[in-house]
């Protein structure tokens, strides 16, 4: 065993010799680790059985173990590994057996830059491989019975008889493992592989695990990018760039010579300016071309860098115009006034003929005037007008008085309904009609000289059913321009039925 070591000790110095030397040539990365290993044939009965239980570990002593490492890419590398040592089996009672297991790996890097730092001090690893495993099982006998003690009484294993065996086999291994790192180029391994032998179909008694603990060097400087600058130097190590000699730039390109390196470039093809990231700014109006509707000419950064426009040439730009597409007047914001009542014609529903904003616009009529008026209540088989329609007289003598009825005369026309004698009917009318004239000259100040008060009675009927809803229809006030003639008529009831 002292001479394997010594062999296996020489061999390490010899490929960390040339792991030195292809460094310093072509900067490959290159690990190599080397220790001490343990084989466990026990732990494999179960889940994880007696993991832990050293008591069942037989350790193999230093330089026992080498693993030669290249990395691929940040998150994968791949490894040579193979140990050596005397091996029991207590499982089934072997001694001193020679063991030989090597083969290839394929590791996954936790400190891959996704989800640990490329840089950590902690660097855990899980492994995959295959490879070949020497062990002797011909010797073996079955059926065969092994016992061993642990303080409470034997344990009794009976194996089922197999036919052969060999010494020579495949294995299959799948595990984890970290590197502590003390240093940029030297740490500490620990790992643990579960190797498993198809040929014996799943027969846990030659499936093992094997512990490895040992020291990693690290040789060589990759330069991923061939710029020349070794990546721990490279700030940009998978992009081609320049010596800056600025740990934040040196190594990451600046395409454009801009002074702004690509990293921090918003556009890194053009050259451009810092404040904008290095995009330029061509127009000079302070939005960058990349987000700069007109490029080539100067705007405001509100109309994302074009001019205001005035669509409608009306002196009031589109972006202050609520009607930017139709000439208007800077009071209106932009909009028009076409008959200059001082109300906007998207206000206005008689856009082209002057009025009041009391009527939206549109002139007065005496259809305006009656509808006030026949909303007007006397008291009871009496003239006189009831005080909560002062406010409608109020508004009839406003509207009798403005610009477009002003120079105009009307009837006051009283109207009774059907109940009562004709000759009473009609009086009673013609007083309210009067009382009316007389509110409106006295409270709304309407010229007497346009009124004339008129008692049309129950000559006017619009209805003649029996009810308050019919009484209340021909009870009324109506308002009619001053050349209007009225003729007395009657409502000549339908004859009764024999």
């Amino acid at each position: 065993m002292k001479k394997f070591n010594l062999l296996l000790s020489a061999v390490v110095l010899f490929l960390a010799g040339n792991s030195f030397v292809d460094a310093q040539n072509s900067k490959n990365p290159w690990a190599i680790t080397v220790g001490a290993h343990a084989v466990d044939h026990n732990s494999i009965t179960g889940p994880f059985n007696q993991f832990f239980k050293t008591d069942n570990w037989d350790i193999v002593p230093p330089l026992s173990k080498l693993s030669v490492i290249r990395n691929l890419n940040r998150s994968f590398d791949v490894d040579l590994t193979a140990s050596v040592g005397e091996v029991d089996n207590n499982r089934l009672r072997v001694k001193d057996e020679l063991f030989i297991n090597a083969g290839l790996g394929l590791r996954y890097k936790l400190a891959n830059g996704y989800i640990l730092d490329e840089n950590s001090w902690f660097d855990p690893y899980i492994r995959v491989g295959a490879g070949y495993h020497r062990y002797d099982y011909t010797g073996l006998a079955f059926p065969l019975t092994a016992y061993y003690g642990n303080g409470d009484g034997n344990e009794t294993y009976q194996l089922t008889e197999t036919e052969n065996l060999e010494k020579n086999h495949f294995v299959a291994s799948l595990g984890a493992g970290v590197n502590f790192w003390f240093t940029k180029n030297f740490g500490l391994n620990i790992a643990s592989d579960y190797n498993w032998l198809p040929a014996y179909g799943g027969n846990n008694y030659f499936d093992f695990f094997q512990h490895s603990v040992g020291v990693t060097f690290r040789f060589g400087r990759t330069d991923r990018d061939n710029d020349g600058i070794p990546d721990d130097e490279d700030a940009c190590p998978d992009t081609p760039g320049i010596a800056t000699g600025d740990p934040a730039t040196n190594g990451c390109p600046d395409t454009d010579g801009d002074g702004i390196f690509d990293k921090d470039d918003a556009c890194p093809d053009v050259p451009g300016l810092p404040e904008f990231q290095g995009c330029p700014d061509t127009d000079g109006d302070g939005v960058p071309d990349k987000d700069d509707a007109c490029p080539d000419v100067a705007g405001p950064v509100e109309n994302n860098g074009c001019p205001w426009p005035d669509t409608d040439n009306d002196g009031i730009l589109d972006k202050d115009d609520a009607c930017p597409t139709v000439p208007g007047l800077p009071e209106f914001q932009g909009c028009p006034d076409t008959d200059g009542d001082g109300i906007q014609d998207s206000e206005d529903q008689c856009p082209t003929v002057p009025g009041p904003k009391e009527n939206n616009g549109c002139p007065w009529t005496e259809v305006h005037v009656a509808k006030r008026l026949s909303s007007i209540l006397f008291e009871y088989n009496s003239d006189k007008i009831v005080p909560s329609s002062y406010e409608d007289v109020r508004v009839a003598a406003q509207i009798l008085n403005s610009n477009d009825l002003k120079e105009k005369s009307f009837y006051i026309d009283g109207h009774a309904d059907q109940r009562g004698k004709d000759a009473y009917n009609k009086t009673l009318s013609l007083k309210r009609a009067q009382a009316l004239v007389n509110v409106l000259v006295e409270r709304g100040g309407v010229d007497k000289a346009r009124l004339t008060a008129r008692g049309l009675g129950k000559s006017q009927l619009l209805c003649t059913e029996a009810t308050e809803e019919c009484y209340q229809r021909n009870r009324r006030v109506e308002v009619l321009p001053r050349t209007a003639v009225v003729t007395e008529t009657k409502v000549v009831k339908p004859a009764k039925k024999k």
